[in-house]
């Protein structure tokens, strides 16, 4: 991300503090494969699938995201096709 570019908020409450939402612009998400090595990388993976979720979010012109929570999916009988995902709710904030 660039300096000129404002860094979309992110929070897990459903709204900002001392902000008030203006519009909601859907839903996004930003998800990643585990792979092999698991928990070792959780942070790392964890960190690179929010940045996956900013981006979109500021590609729907959002000021932040709110409602933000992350989850891990995985294959039915394999630890080796597991992912983290998160998804909230993009704002455009007054």
């Amino acid at each position: 991300m660039s300096d000129e570019e404002e860094q979309v908020l992110l929070a897990t409450t459903d709204f900002i503090p001392g902000r008030e939402v203006s519009d909601h612009l859907g839903l996004v998400v930003g998800a990643l494969k585990l792979g092999m090595g698991g928990t070792s990388k959780i942070e790392d993976i964890s960190a690179s699938s929010t940045e996956r979720l900013s981006a979109a979010a500021q590609q729907l012109g959002a000021d932040a995201v709110i409602g933000l929570r992350f989850s891990t999916v995985s294959a039915q009988g394999s630890d080796h096709n597991s992912g983290i995902f998160c998804y909230g709710t993009a704002v455009k904030l007054k």
